[in-house]
């Protein structure tokens, strides 16, 4: 078995099981989070009113029903995770111009094209990601667009850096930068690289634009905000590979999102992305 097929499987088998579970178990509040990206993608994909739309990583569903509310003719949300495709489709209710299908983008193929292709921080998780936008770009309509949002740097996004921080406070370990590409939340952090890798797997015009502002952690006070920080992303990582006690790691968060809080008990912190662009 190739190192691409190992890493997909591991992919599969991660967000299948708790990770997966727990995605699905805290969507509304991660929708909170993050919705200003979706109205940032659907912005930068320029729907105009019918189009078929295709939606990578479409994790519970958010950014699909998003892009049928705009006026999208017919969306298709792919993704390897059950637990969530299982919410999306709750979610869609019955609405027959939606479809949430289990597999892995990189390879699978439709029984249509697409006008669109649009995804909120899915796309960054492949083994091999030009063969997985070249299998995509195939897929796509003459004259039709991709917009994608993506994580910058780790060290420009004090939502994940902080809670991260105070968990190896607590450990011998110092913060590990992951190794430039490898597939996970900030594979595409480098603008550059990831236009490369679009235009070599067949897209034009593409480029990389930066999104920069707060956003907010779900929860109506520091204690449900640390909660949060610490089942989900990078802290949660660290917990479960370390097998660190989870309440202390909690306690120690919550000190420091203490010290960022507002007035108001909600937690804000400081959000760096790309919104990306590429045409057919």
């Amino acid at each position: 078995m190739s190192a691409t097929q190992d890493d997909n499987a591991a992919q599969r088998e991660y967000w299948n099981g708790k990770a997966g579970e727990n995605w699905a178990r805290e969507a509304e509040r991660l929708d909170g989070m993050l919705a200003p990206f979706i109205t940032a993608v659907l912005g930068a994909a320029g729907l105009e009113g019918g189009e078929r739309v295709l939606d990578v990583g479409c994790g519970s569903g958010a950014l699909s029903l998003a892009a049928l509310r705009a006026g999208a003719g017919q969306v298709t949300g792919v993704d390897v995770s059950a637990p969530m495709l299982a919410l999306g489709r709750q979610r869609a209710d019955g609405e027959t111009q939606v479809q949430f299908v289990e597999a892995d983008a990189s390879k699978w193929q439709a029984d249509q094209s697409f006008d669109r292709l649009i995804s909120r921080f899915g796309v960054m998780f492949f083994a091999d990601p030009q063969a997985a936008f070249s299998n995509l770009h195939a897929q796509m309509t003459p004259g039709g667009r991709l917009a994608f949002a993506c994580w910058q740097p780790l060290d420009q996004n004090e939502w994940a850096l902080l809670p991260l921080r105070a968990a190896l406070s607590l450990t011998d370990q110092r913060l590990d930068r992951p190794e430039p590409g490898a597939p996970g939340p900030f594979a595409f952090e480098d603008p550059d690289r990831t236009v490369s890798i679009l235009e070599r797997a067949g897209w034009k015009s593409a480029e990389a634009k930066p999104w920069v502002g707060q956003i907010a952690l779900p929860g109506e006070s520091v204690s449900e905000a640390a909660a949060f920080a610490t089942k989900m992303g990078p802290t949660a990582r660290l917990i479960a590979e370390l097998e660190m006690d989870a309440n202390r790691v909690r306690e120690t968060v919550e000190a420091r999102l203490a010290e960022k809080a507002s007035a108001d008990g909600r937690v804000r912190l400081d959000a760096a992305a790309w919104i990306v662009t590429a045409d057919v």
